[in-house]
């Protein structure tokens, strides 16, 4: 039988190779499949770890970080667009700052085999509605941001500040064409009341 050796049992079998070499046995079997984690990631799954990434955070640390830009400027930015723009905004700001970031980091940086954790891309975004409603401590933030950005591009600041950047300008963009939509809204109803 072409593949057993001379005691009977088979090289090709896993188990019995760890038999044969006990060392052997400590590392993991090897599976003639190749390994799902070394194929792309499907469409669905990657949507997925883009959304969920902005509730993950690294320490409690990261969290408190993320609390205080939101304690900032986040209720006037609520207050500017309302709850359930605010909520909006939010939400497709994560996601722009983790492609914004993704983009920056893989073909500017060349570094984009970071993990991106936490809340801050969508926090960003909340500080661009606040920046767009005509609040000037949002600008000062950004301002940080960027310089925190070329720093941590020269060295080994393990904070993705590309991704508060991205998060930014979308809060930024969102909220402008938000206040267009309904500027626009307005006229409409007023010139079409009798």
């Amino acid at each position: 039988m072409g593949s057993a050796n001379d005691d009977g049992n088979n090289i090709n079998n896993p188990a019995d190779r760890a038999q044969q070499n006990p060392s052997s046995s400590l590392l993991p079997l090897q599976s003639s499949e190749p390994q799902s984690s070394s194929s792309p990631p499907s469409l669905p799954e990657s949507l997925t770890r883009l959304f969920t990434s902005m509730f993950i955070h690294a320490n409690i640390a990261h969290i408190a970080f993320n609390l205080f830009a939101l304690v900032y400027l986040g209720g006037y930015a609520e207050r500017a667009i309302g709850v359930s723009r605010y909520v909006f905004v939010y939400l497709i700001s994560g996601i722009v700052a983790a492609l914004f970031h993704g983009i920056v980091a893989s073909y500017i940086l060349h570094n984009g085999d970071v993990v991106l954790i936490g809340a801050s891309g969508a926090i960003s975004g909340v500080l661009g509605v606040a920046a767009a409603a005509g609040n000037s401590r949002a600008y000062y933030w950004l301002v940080l941001q960027i310089v925190f950005a070329v720093i941590g591009s020269v060295s080994a600041l393990p904070i993705a500040f590309t991704a508060h950047v991205g998060g930014f300008i979308a809060g930024v963009l969102m909220t402008k064409v938000l206040v267009k939509l309904e500027q626009t809204k307005r006229k409409s109803r007023y010139f079409l009341q009798p």
